[in-house]
């Protein structure tokens, strides 16, 4: 019974992080930004298991997938690990993470390095004369994130960590670079004699983009008459168009994260989250896992599911009828932001390897699936 009542308090948790962010949607004047950010690979998020469980995660991560989710977990890992994710995307797109972490100092510190791309190659040039691409040429898109990591150990209960990134955008023949930083909090403690979490972090502080390149230059151009300026033939003479520059997507993220179950062998985690960003409205979600680890066994097994809260699905205005009917579907925004998954990891003397698997609804575009594979020692 008691467990039951600390459950409840822990879904009231829930329920206050998701009223805040129900609370953020009573501005009159929309204030979100949609739109005005570039990078957006920056939001798939890292490793099966992270993915499976939303943003709260970044309140209980204790593992490689830290370095995406909130560096001040890296001092509570176990000890090192390295990690890659394979999400094939839509539109023969592919994203793939890759990151190796470990604790330094008898955990007083933690330190890794994690990269991920977003990308495609070989597409056809497609243009208003030329709409199935028939002149042959091609063109790529990658994105790319490098991540330095680095976090302390304050106290026992306190951890707080940064993330230094470069970031590179290659979108066919231009190109745009910057710099951005992560910074989380963790503050780990127990009650009732189960551990709960809360965590604050703000993800992809920095630079602006702006993109260069040839892609932008123009070898034809002809000067428009203003009126007063005879029109005649001209000469036509280059000129390069000059990008606006975007900012990266802005997140500020408030997770909490609570086990209402702890024994040897069993553990079920509960988990909610706040995000504001700053090219979408405020969003909340919350999500569980539980954890089995038999006694006589070197596995430990786990479920895990949440759900994301997406305001982009609240369309204010009019939507062409292709988009309405689209959102009318039970695939589309009734699904949008769900995930599940689920992993196994095995134990072998110092060594862990382990296999983790999610799957991911993105409303009308459909659902994808997420792989992840880890070595720890």
């Amino acid at each position: 019974m008691r467990m039951f009542k600390e459950g409840a308090v822990a879904l009231g948790l829930l329920a206050v992080m998701a009223g805040s962010g129900a609370a953020q949607t009573q501005i009159e004047e929309d204030n979100s930004g949609v739109g005005t950010t570039s990078a957006e690979f920056l939001l798939l998020g890292a490793g099966a298991r992270g993915m499976a469980l939303g943003s709260g995660f970044g309140a209980i991560v204790r593992d490689v997938e830290a370095l995406y989710y909130n560096p001040a977990g890296l001092p509570l890992m176990e000890g090192p690990e390295a990690s890659f994710t394979m999400m094939p995307y839509f539109a023969d797109t592919d994203y793939v993470w890759a990151g190796v972490a470990s604790p330094i100092m008898n955990g007083q510190f933690g330190i890794g390095l994690s990269i991920a791309n977003f990308g495609f190659g070989d597409q056809p040039v497609t243009s208003e004369g030329d709409p199935q691409g028939e002149s042959g040429l091609q063109y790529d898109v990658s994105e790319t994130v490098v991540g330095l990591s680095f976090a302390h150990a304050f106290i026992d209960r306190f951890t707080g960590g940064v993330t230094l990134k470069y970031i590179n955008s290659s979108l066919g023949q231009t190109d745009a670079s910057g710099f951005g930083v992560d910074v989380g909090t963790n503050f780990h403690t127990e009650w009732n004699g189960r551990p709960i979490a809360l965590s604050f972090v703000i993800q992809n502080l920095g630079t602006t983009l702006s993109y260069e390149g040839a892609g932008l230059n123009l070898e034809n151009v002809f000067p428009e008459p203003d009126g007063d300026t005879p029109v005649g033939a001209v000469d036509p003479f280059p000129a390069e168009l000059n990008a606006h520059e975007f900012s990266m997507p802005i997140v500020f993220r408030v997770g909490a994260a609570y086990d209402v179950l702890a024994s040897d062998a069993n553990r079920l985690t509960l988990l909610g989250q706040f995000n504001e960003i700053n090219n979408n409205a405020a969003s909340w979600g919350f999500g569980g896992e539980y954890g089995w680890t038999p006694v006589d066994l070197p596995v430990t097994a786990a479920l895990r599911g949440s759900y994301d809260f997406q305001p982009d699905n609240d369309f204010d205005g009019d939507t062409s009828d292709a988009m309405d009917a689209a959102y009318d579907t039970d695939n589309s925004d009734s699904l949008d932001g769900l995930t599940l998954g689920g992993g196994l990891t095995y134990s072998l003397g110092d060594y862990t390897a382990g296999f983790d698997y999610a799957w991911r609804h993105f409303g009308v575009l459909g659902s994808r699936n997420v792989f992840s594979i880890s070595l720890g020692w």
